[in-house]
């Protein structure tokens, strides 16, 4: 591992253990780096903010791991899930900040172009189908927030059985009605 994925690393297990303690709205860049002593250069070489090493963190842990799973049938979202459930304090404070440049919005990044790949095999018109992944885009994040906030009681392959049902079950039926 290069001197540059060690930093990123330490960097990233000092942010995860202190949303373990606190909001991260109360975490700041002085917090993340006496984590790990470290700088605040050594911070900045490598993420523009803590945002971005939220973001970080949920690619390198889950994304660049799974990436084969993203043209299966909503393969992606069930290894997502598992893995927001086994990381359940980190990811219900992660999801509870919103706005610009925060891990929901990066979460809607990374998922509406998977489902959209996905409706588009339900889909026969393409017309609608981009707004039809950005709502179940958003339904998907507000539904992983909600479950996490609550304190994940579903398990999380139950709560993925749902969310597919919801998913697929409209989708087929919109389609039908085209």
């Amino acid at each position: 591992m290069s001197n540059s994925q060690v930093t990123k690393r330490a960097l990233a297990n000092s942010m995860k253990n202190l949303m373990e303690e606190k909001p991260m709205e109360k975490i700041n860049i002085t917090d993340i780096v006496e984590g790990c002593n470290m700088n605040r250069q050594s911070f900045y070489y490598h993420f523009k903010d803590k945002y971005d090493l939220v973001n970080w963190i949920f690619y390198t842990e889950l994304i660049l791991t799974i990436k084969d799973y993203s043209t299966e049938k909503l393969g992606l979202l069930e290894k997502a899930c598992e893995y927001f459930y086994e990381n359940k304090s980190f990811y219900k404070n992660a999801f509870e900040v919103t706005g610009q440049n925060s891990f929901s919005e990066y979460f809607i990044e990374i998922i509406q172009p998977i489902l959209k790949i996905q409706l588009n095999e339900i889909f026969k018109s393409k017309k609608d189908v981009d707004f039809y992944a950005t709502f179940y885009a958003d339904a998907t994040r507000i539904s992983i927030s909600r479950w996490l906030i609550e304190g994940a009681k579903i398990p999380p392959d139950k709560f993925v059985e749902l969310l597919r049902n919801a998913i697929e079950g409209v989708a087929i039926y919109l389609s039908e009605e085209d």
